[in-house]
């Protein structure tokens, strides 16, 4: 198959080729234009002309992080060989998909997938929204008119034209006469890059007020009472947050029952769209079956919900982060994988190192400085650490991390002060599907014997002991997480003979910080200490291989602890791990500002999916999802295998002599 484009804007859209693989096997060439513009006219012509086939591409109906007439890659694209689904004069491949017979299986699905478009408030766009204050809403009946950019090519084709704006309009105010009439104007001509039909004229009239803030369209029809659309894909969403929506135009989704069209130009389907169909169908049709997807991650096709598990993180991390940051002693190497984990939309960076923060600043800031910052009075400061599965290699060897955390209440190893991590323990609520996805990200890390840094020998460990084994992890003392997370006991000998002590006659394996032992940091145990209290000491073995043949972790505040909770394993706390005081381990120490039990897939669900992020250097968007980086470190395991430790200590050793000159 010849792919023919009308222009070159069209061929030069990322994945291209990905959206058109159903395409590749035609015989013959197939000219391609877009929507209903001069460049579908261009291909129609010639096809015709060549005897050939013609197709009209659209954007799907969840298209992008940000706007794409700024620049955003579409994640989504809708291919239709019939007609396109806006145009209501015509027949559609859409429509089609909507007259067939409904699909228990599918509806399901369906269900599923509206369920996270709402709980994640999902949208066309997904840029950075205006907070909503909903108090504007309260004590009223709402009703929304949604806008629409002057030449927008859907209002002609659904049978509307100006004059329908108007009619709309004065239609919402006889049939609501008490009501509060909000116009809602476009994101285009919020951008000032659009006109849209509403006058200050029409601003004025009483009751009736104009919303120019850009809102979370999801966010705002939740607060509306009904809605009046001409074609706006808005009216859609207005159904899946089940508002009563009126059409004054015929969009794709009127004549099917779920809309109220009796001011809807009927005549112009000419006998279609006879039979009623179920919303969960429609969706189904439209979002699942029509509109084609390619992740932005793998460069490679892939359903919905994998486009939905993506833009998750990247929402939730642009309403919590301002849209300018500015970011404060970070080092060449940080800046490069900073910029990509903060590529977002409306997002800007301003790296600084010599310069004071002013107190109106938004700070980002790593670990220790952001400490700093935040004794020294800075309020609006975000910390960044290290996520929880970080890289195949030590970050002192300069390895790239594919998880961060941006805390912007404090940081998940402080047990001295809120943080957000803490926030969302104590509040968490999850579905059954969150929990079940939970489950199923638990299940593969262990089948994948994932860690932190992934680092060591994978040859089994065995030991000549038939009673109870402990695991003793050593951790570097002047760390943060020590010196902020640590109670009476802060140093690697203290925990050892405190463990000793209350477990006589036990077999204790004592298992170093690779930092510690390479002589990077502070925390080693001379040898003859390590030999009165440990029974053996593990230096070149995996975390992982110890988990294998032991029963309990004894830890002051180490990783190690969360990666055995998730592995069943009994955890003893001496100090206050962020994975503390949720009635999962057993606690030295109790903090009191946490306030709930949890399983263990909330407490993974939470600090995995919602607290932590992931980026892939290859990437094409600000952040992935933890399956993403699961699915990356196995095809690494494959490809170089674990790290052995040695190599990790020469390498930190040759970047520490590096850095001396």
């Amino acid at each position: 198959m010849a792919f023919v484009f009308s222009n070159r804007k069209i061929q030069s859209i990322p994945n291209i080729q990905h959206f058109l693989a159903e395409e590749a096997s035609f015989n013959g060439p197939l000219y391609i234009g877009w929507g209903r513009k001069a460049s579908f006219s261009r291909a129609q012509h010639l096809a015709k002309k060549n005897s050939a086939s013609c197709l009209c591409l659209e954007d799907g109906f969840i298209r992008s992080l940000g706007l794409g007439k700024q620049g955003a890659v579409p994640f989504s694209l809708v291919v239709d060989h019939c007609g396109i689904y806006f145009d209501a004069r015509q027949s559609s491949d859409l429509e089609q998909l909507i007259l067939r017979e409904e699909d228990h299986i599918q509806n399901q699905r369906a269900a599923q997938a509206i369920e996270y478009i709402l709980r994640y408030q999902l949208t066309k766009y997904n840029q950075k929204y205006t907070p909503i204050d909903i108090s504007q809403f309260h004590g009223q009946q709402n009703i929304l008119i949604v806008d629409q950019t002057v030449g927008d090519q859907s209002i002609a084709c659904a049978g509307a034209n100006l004059e329908s704006f108007q009619r709309m309009l004065q239609q919402a105010r006889i049939d609501h006469p008490h009501a509060k009439i909000w116009i809602k104007t476009h994101p285009d001509v919020l951008m000032g890059k659009a006109k849209g039909h509403f006058t200050e004229q029409d601003f004025s009239q009483a009751n009736v007020a104009v919303m120019s803030e850009n809102y979370n369209p999801i966010a705002l029809l939740q607060q509306m009472d009904e809605v009046y659309v001409v074609s706006s894909q808005l009216g859609f969403e207005a159904l899946l947050c089940n508002k009563t929506v009126h059409c004054f135009g015929l969009p794709w989704y009127a004549g099917w029952g779920l809309t109220q069209d009796q001011y809807a130009p009927l005549h112009i389907l000419q006998g279609r769209r006879q039979h009623k169909r179920s919303l969960l169908h429609v969706f189904s049709s439209a979002y699942l079956h029509y509109a084609r997807y390619v992740s932005p991650v793998t460069g490679k096709r892939c359903e919905l919900e994998d486009i939905i598990l993506m833009l998750q993180p990247n929402v939730a991390m642009q309403n919590i982060l301002p849209s300018s940051l500015q970011l404060f002693g970070f080092s060449r190497w940080k800046k490069k994988f900073l910029r990509s984990y903060l590529h977002l939309p409306q997002t800007q960076l301003a790296f600084k190192n010599w310069f004071k923060p002013k107190a109106s600043d938004h700070i980002v800031a790593w670990g220790k400085k952001a400490y700093q910052f935040k004794q020294s009075g800075i309020q609006q400061l975000c910390t960044v650490e290290d996520g929880f599965i970080r890289s195949i290699g030590l970050g002192a060897a300069l390895t790239r991390p594919c998880s961060l955390v941006f805390d912007p209440i404090g940081i998940y190893y402080d047990a001295t002060a809120p943080s957000y991590l803490e926030h969302l323990l104590n509040h968490c609520c999850l579905t059954p599907a969150e929990l079940q996805r939970a489950a199923l990200l638990r299940s593969r890390i262990i089948e994948l014997n994932i860690s932190k840094y992934n680092v060591g020998a994978r040859d089994s460990l065995e030991i000549d002991f038939t009673g109870k084994v402990i695991l003793v992890v050593g951790q570097v003392e002047d760390d943060m997480s020590v010196l902020l997370g640590g109670v009476d006991i802060k140093t690697n000998i203290g925990l050892l003979k405190q463990v000793r002590a209350l477990n006589p006659d036990t077999y204790i394996i004592y298992k170093p910080h690779p930092d510690v032992e390479a002589g990077l940091r502070a925390g080693k145990i001379e040898q003859h200490l390590l030999l009165e209290y440990a029974n053996y000491v593990e230096t070149r073995r995996s975390i992982i291989e110890c988990f294998s043949v032991i029963d309990e972790v004894h830890t002051l505040t180490s990783l190690t602890g969360f990666e055995a909770i998730i592995r069943g394993i009994k955890v003893v706390c001496y100090g206050q791990p962020f994975y503390a005081g949720w009635g999962l381990t057993v606690d030295r120490h109790h903090n009191l500002r946490r306030k709930r039990q949890l399983t263990v897939e909330e407490l993974l669900y939470v600090v995995l999916i919602q607290y932590a992020v992931y980026n892939l250097e290859s990437s094409k968007v600000a952040l992935t999802h933890v399956e993403s980086i699961l699915d990356y470190l196995e095809q690494q395991q494959h490809e170089k295998g674990v790290v052995p430790q040695k190599w990790i200590e020469l390498l930190v050793k040759i970047r520490n002599l590096a850095a001396r000159k």
